[in-house]
């Protein structure tokens, strides 16, 4: 039976199940670990925060490790909530 991914482990998963190795990366183990059962094959795991770089350093050091280098990169960070943006305060009016 298919398991459900979020868009941010929906694409490993086929990019996995053609051979490639993939790693991703998220603040939550929990998380992780869930998205390293629903990829099954090919995936490291690296847990760490994007906005830390010493969990960017990390990360990129485990990939040169293990592989020498990145083919190819996604990035899918972020959640949003129902609401007008103006609402937010990190909007500004000058924004586009």
């Amino acid at each position: 039976m298919p398991v459900p991914l979020s868009s941010g482990s929906a694409v490993p998963r086929p990019v996995s199940e053609e051979g490639a190795h993939v790693f991703i990366t998220g603040r939550r183990q929990e998380a992780l670990d869930e998205a390293v059962k629903a990829i099954g094959r090919e995936v490291t795991a690296v847990q760490g925060d994007a906005a830390d770089l010493a969990d960017l350093d990390r990360l990129y050091e485990t990939v040169s490790r293990e592989k020498g280098s990145i083919d190819v990169l996604w990035a899918s960070a972020g959640m949003g909530e129902p609401g007008k943006r103006e609402s937010h305060p990190w909007w500004s009016r000058s924004s586009p």
